[in-house]
């Protein structure tokens, strides 16, 4: 059911591939105009040598087309995953987490599998960028939903740190670009900052493309296997002593124990009720039945109507008998002047009345025989 529910959300991120192909347009826009910029307006800064093969351009570079970019994505997806109190968004709040990040391990596995067959084809790096980049958003949301190690700093820096790389994958696939796009690449300088960073490297331009499109899951492979022990852990841990946690998480699951005051949620019991639960303004179970035991044992108590309850114990009246009477209860009235007027069924009444049949005389046993049992005669009262 959990598994079915996270490949149905594949419905609702289309915010996902609608991001991914602007930051891929926009990325090359920003790019192209502020290496032109650079060149047309800084040629001596960027023909400038820092060191034997670092130029100003390289410096450039690094800063406004990797770590300005990679900032922005990684403030970007927290945003799009959080809602307006900062807590994740509902469609990722389901209760096995586990399961989020599923479908795009399985896509991520026929990507490598094709890779492994078919070579780093264009094709194939774009579907393993693809499978890449989601299991990176469904990973993130896992991290934020589960309990342990959950630390929400940590996956802006996995956001930054696959941005960073999938820049660099761009760049590095740009140069070859065709028509007019691939010229005004090369006239940004892109082609001299890609040659330096590959000859620093040491790779060639077909690898390091397809190792940069598999760092987002690399990294959340290395999250997923960490928090799995770090979760195992905590379970041998439990019951935790101080549970404290954010609004968007699960509260971490524990095995049960006999002590009912343990931290954690609050355990339901048979009548609805919660076991351990001390809501303020709600008195406690027990204070409550001794207060009721308290009341129940004074006679003086008018809150009380000693109304009472006939038992298995007590027998069973015969057919002759009176089954029971109705008796007027003469207490006084308190001081503040109410008066227990609670009719009263006991077996000792059933004699309580005198009457006798106009016609024969008989003694007529109780209030309610309204035809005389001798003659048949009606009662008249």
């Amino acid at each position: 059911m959990e598994l079915r529910r996270s490949v149905a959300l594949l419905a609702t991120e289309l915010w996902l591939l609608v991001g991914a192909v602007a930051g891929y347009l926009f990325y090359g826009a920003w790019v192209v105009a502020t290496g032109l910029v650079v060149e047309a307006f800084a040629p001596t800064f960027a023909a400038m040598a820092v060191t034997a093969d670092v130029t100003g351009l390289v410096v450039f570079a690094a800063v406004a087309w990797l770590l300005a970019p990679a900032a922005v994505a990684a403030w970007l997806l927290d945003r799009q995953l959080s809602n307006d109190y900062g807590n994740l968004v509902s469609q990722y709040r389901i209760d096995n987490p586990g399961v989020l990040p599923a479908p795009s391990g399985v896509l991520m596995i026929l990507a490598a599998v094709a890779a492994i067959g078919l070579g780093p084809r264009p094709a194939v790096v774009a579907l393993t960028a693809v499978a890449s980049v989601h299991l990176l958003v469904r990973t993130i949301a896992f991290g934020r939903r589960v309990y342990s190690f959950s630390p929400r700093p940590l996956f802006t820096v996995l956001t930054a740190v696959s941005a960073v790389a999938l820049a660099a994958a761009w760049l590095v696939h740009a140069p070859g670009l065709p028509g007019p796009v691939g010229e005004r690449v090369a006239s940004a300088g892109v082609a001299s900052v890609v040659e330096t960073g590959l000859g620093a490297a040491g790779v060639a331009p077909a690898t390091a493309l397809g190792a940069l499109v598999t760092v987002p899951a690399l990294l959340s492979g290395v999250y997923l296997g960490i928090q799995a022990l770090v979760a195992r852990r905590v379970r041998a841990q439990a019951p935790l002593a101080r549970p404290d946690k954010r609004a968007e998480q699960r509260y971490p699951i524990m095995p049960p124990v006999a002590d009912s005051s343990r931290p954690g949620p609050p355990t339901p019991t048979a009548n609805g009720s919660s076991a351990g639960a001390d809501e303020p303004g709600t008195p406690d179970s027990s204070d409550a039945s001794s207060t009721a035991d308290d009341g129940a044992g004074d006679p003086s108590d008018d809150g009380h109507s000693h109304t009472r309850v006939f038992t298995t114990d007590e027998p069973i009246p015969d057919d002759g008998e009176s089954m029971a009477a109705v008796a007027e209860d003469g207490d006084e009235a308190e001081e503040d002047g109410w008066i227990d007027d609670t009719a009263i069924f006991t077996p000792e009444g059933a004699t309580s009345s005198a009457e006798e049949c106009g016609a024969c005389g008989e003694s007529i046993p109780r209030e309610s025989v309204t035809f005389c049992p001798n003659c048949g005669e009606r009662i008249q009262r």
